[in-house]
């Protein structure tokens, strides 16, 4: 599964700290440099692949670390700042 940004939702960077910013809104949810990883390789190579390149970056395990972003997406889903895509759809 991957993720991509909600419609008018920006992932940005001010002042050194990431910031997920809904347009539509005007609500705005920072991220800590970890999640925003995260949120980033998760639009670029899907969940699955996004875990096992953080736990090796982290000696972590990948179960734990797709748990912990499971978690995050689902954070920001309901704050409707991600849409989670299937497979087929992304």
């Amino acid at each position: 599964m991957k993720i991509q940004l909600a419609p008018g939702t920006t992932l940005t960077r001010i002042e050194g700290k990431d910031v997920l910013f809904s347009v539509r809104t005007g609500d705005s949810y920072g991220l800590n440099e970890t999640a925003a990883r995260m949120v980033r390789l998760g639009i670029e190579s899907g969940l699955d692949k996004a875990a096992t390149q953080m736990a090796e970056e982290f000696s972590a395990e990948p179960s734990e670390i797709r748990a912990d972003l499971d978690d995050l997406v689902k954070d920001l889903v309901q704050l409707k700042l991600v849409q989670a895509l299937s497979d087929q759809g992304a």
